[in-house]
Parts: C-alpha cells; sequence; structure tokens
C-alpha cells in the first residue's frame, strides 16, 4: 500500500510540472532565462534551441523548445560566457550571457556528488537497521 501512494504522489507531482525544462536541476549553479525574437520582432514561439557551454561552440550542452513567448530557460553548471542559439528554418537567433561575476564566492557550495553520497549512506543505514529489526522479532527457534 505505501508503494501506491508513493506512485500517486510520483504521478502528481509529474502531472504538476509544466515541462521538463521546468524540473529541479541538482547541479546547475544558476538558472539562465532568454528570450528569442524575430528581425521584426515577432516571439520565435515553439522553435529548437542549443545551448552551448563556454570555451565549446561545437557540441550543445543542452537542448529544448521556447515556449509561446520565445523564451527558454536553462541551468548553468559553471561560470563563463553561455550561448544559446535559435532555429526556426528562416532565421537563426543567438543569445550570449555573461554567468557569475568573474570573483571567486566565499560561499562553497556543496558538491551535489557529495550530496548524493551521503544520501546513500543514510539509504543504506536505514535498510540495514530495518534488518536488525526484523531479525530481532523473529521468534527464537
Amino acid at each position: 500500500m505505501p508503494a501506491l501512494r508513493f506512485l500517486a504522489v510520483a504521478l502528481l507531482v509529474l502531472f504538476a510540472c509544466k515541462s521538463p525544462a521546468v524540473a529541479f536541476d541538482l547541479f546547475a549553479t544558476h538558472e539562465v532565462t532568454v528570450q528569442f525574437a524575430t528581425q521584426d520582432g515577432k516571439p520565435m514561439a515553439d522553435v529548437e534551441v542549443s545551448v552551448f557551454a563556454p570555451g565549446d561552440l561545437t557540441h550543445p550542452v543542452k537542448t529544448g523548445r521556447t515556449d509561446k513567448d520565445g523564451k527558454f530557460v536553462f541551468g548553468t553548471d559553471r561560470d563563463g560566457l553561455w550561448t544559446a542559439e535559435a532555429r526556426n528554418g528562416t532565421e537563426v537567433a543567438r543569445a550570449t550571457v555573461k554567468v557569475g561575476d568573474g570573483a571567486s564566492s566565499d560561499q562553497e557550495r556543496m558538491s551535489p556528488y557529495l550530496l548524493i553520497g551521503l544520501l546513500g549512506v543514510l539509504l543504506v543505514m536505514a535498510v540495514w537497521f530495518r534488518f536488525l529489526r526484523a531479525r530481532s522479532r523473529r521468534p527464537p527457534r
């Protein structure tokens, strides 16, 4: 029965999100929003977008589609000049965004890998204690 409740909550959360692009990105340090428009100022709605990391304009790190207003949101995992490119067949629009201020931050962010590792250790501990509890409740032979 608890598995059915978990499944129901997971499906509810899945349907509550507008799109997978709205999902939380554990590795992102900044969220960037760009808006694309044609030369005459009309929004480039529902067009393919490619995002390129700083220093690599040949391999897109993220892809997606703009919304009805021509907006596209993506998360970045490091500072630098990020480039987003939208194509609608006849036109290409590019946006270059400087992420971060270039200065080192006094606050160090916790590594996502460390966080996942700690959660894994807690899961193993929970399973181990559950095993010990079930073992102690067994009737003696």
